[in-house]
Formats: C-alpha cells, structure tokens, sequence
C-alpha cells in the first residue's frame, strides 16, 4: 500500500513539476530535463517493482532490489532538482529577504540627464546604496521599484510602461508602478517598491513601509 501511494504521489507531483519546468531557459532547463528524466525512470523502476509484486513471487528479492534502486535514483533526481531551485534560482523570489529601510539614501542618477530630472514616462535606472532600481516619473508622481524582476532577475529599467505597470521585457512579468503588486505572470511576487523625495542635493529614496 504504501509503494501505491508513493507512484501516486510521485504522479502529482510531476503535474507540478511540469509548470514549473515550462518557465525554466537555458542550463536550468537542462538541469530541469535531467530532473524529469531521473524521476520517469524511478516512476518506471518503482511500478515494475509494484508489479512484481502483486504477481506475488515466492522470492521477493527482484522487487525490493527495484526499489532500492528507484531510491537511490530519486535522490540523484533530487540533487538535480534542488540546484535548479536553489542554484539557478527557478521558481524563487529574489527579494524574499529584502526588508522595509526606514533610512533615505541618495539615490545616482545616471550622469547623461538634462538637469538631473528623471524623465517623464520613461524606465530609469538608478543606485541606491548596494541595490539598483528603476524609476518612472508620471506628472509630479515619481514611482520606484527595485531594477531586478523578482521572477528571473530581468532589467525592468528596460521595460515598457502599460496600463500604470512596468512589463518585464524578459518573459512579460507586469508589476504596478504604486506598490510593485504583480499585475501578470509568469512572476509570482510583488516586486519591492520604494519612495523617492527631493533633497538639496538630488532626489534620496527609501523602501517603502507598507
């Protein structure tokens, strides 16, 4: 019973690896079919196993080896799908420790700005301390969000303006230029916003609170 429901779980759990798997590119979906394919071949191991064992053999030696050998197959599987999560960074959101600061701090405009005025509609890219961020000026509203998507770390500061949200040009990820709320997939979290204020000596900015 309990070989049941571990090829049973083992089945769902690959309709949730295949979403997963369809927003992978590159070494990561190299990694990911490595993965999948591990995990196929364990699937198949353990239902021969499964088999054998309800034909019910006077020797059960066969199946409990199968089993054992679709074990150690499925960690290997594991291995290679912890560095696709963990390593390439799939599925993950980048700004998952990324706390509120109550600090402002300077924000660096880049050098070839007439006057050191943000440009109106148009993705900027700034530094504020170690992080980078991309700001958006509409009217006398200035909003900010951190530069680096949250889904797969595209340049949103190459983005396109739509419908009061920056679109990621990487895979489409839309997030509201108020509050960085995710608007569109395939991002699955909000993207950290910040405030922005005048100072003597330029504009400074902070992450926002709420």
């Amino acid at each position: 019973m309990t070989l049941v429901l571990g090829v049973l779980s083992m089945a769902a759990a690959a309709l949730a690896g295949l979403a997963d798997y369809t927003d992978t590119d590159g070494t990561a979906r190299t990694r990911a079919t490595l993965h999948a394919t591990l995990m196929v071949v364990a699937l198949v191991v353990y239902l021969v196993s499964l088999v054998l064992r309800a034909a019910g053999p006077a020797d059960r030696a066969l199946p409990v080896a199968l089993s054992i050998v679709g074990f150690l197959v499925i960690a290997a599987a594991a291995y290679v799908g912890g560095e696709v999560a963990y390593v390439f960074g799939n599925m993950v959101n980048r700004h998952a420790w990324r706390g509120a600061g109550a600090k402002w701090l300077s924000l660096e405009l880049p050098g070839d700005l007439p006057g050191g005025e943000i440009p109106e509609a148009t993705p900027t890219k700034a530094k504020l301390g170690i992080n980078t961020l991309v700001l958006v000026r509409q009217g006398e509203a200035i909003f900010a969000l951190h530069e680096q998507c949250a889904h797969a770390g595209g340049p949103l500061s190459q983005g396109a303006i739509v419908d009061g949200c920056i679109e990621c040009p990487w895979h489409g990820s839309r997030f509201l230029l108020a509050n960085g709320h995710m608007r569109r997939g395939p991002a699955l979290y909000d993207q950290p916003a910040y405030e922005v204020r005048r100072s003597e000596a330029g504009w400074e900015a902070r992450r926002s609170q709420s």
